[in-house]
């Protein structure tokens, strides 16, 4: 059996334990142990609206500059919708924000 302890981030935060005898090469146990972290870091889905940009997609890594209230933030892109406007081209992005 394979005994590993993954870290992610500031590593301040413990995930669950896992006894799983299918998770028998270290690539397969450290991939667990990152899913399940990020399964228990609490994140919420946010709308961003974005002039639009060729070449975004889903999965991508962002950070966003939210000018109102001063901060910048990282999240996951889950969903890209672009639109036509009159003769505006926008996006609208759906990001997973992880609550820090």
């Amino acid at each position: 059996m394979i005994d590993i302890i993954v870290v992610r981030g500031e590593g301040d935060k413990r995930g669950p334990d896992i006894a799983d005898p299918m998770l028998s090469e270290i690539s397969v146990a450290t991939e667990r142990g990152r899913v399940e972290i990020d399964a228990s870091t609490p994140a919420r889905s946010v709308q961003v609206s974005a002039n639009f940009r060729p070449g975004i997609k889903a999965g991508q890594l962002i950070e966003v500059l939210d000018a109102l209230q001063g901060v910048s933030w990282r999240g996951k892109i889950t969903a890209v919708d672009n639109a036509i406007e009159g003769v505006r081209l926008s996006t609208r992005l759906t990001v997973q924000r992880i609550e820090a």
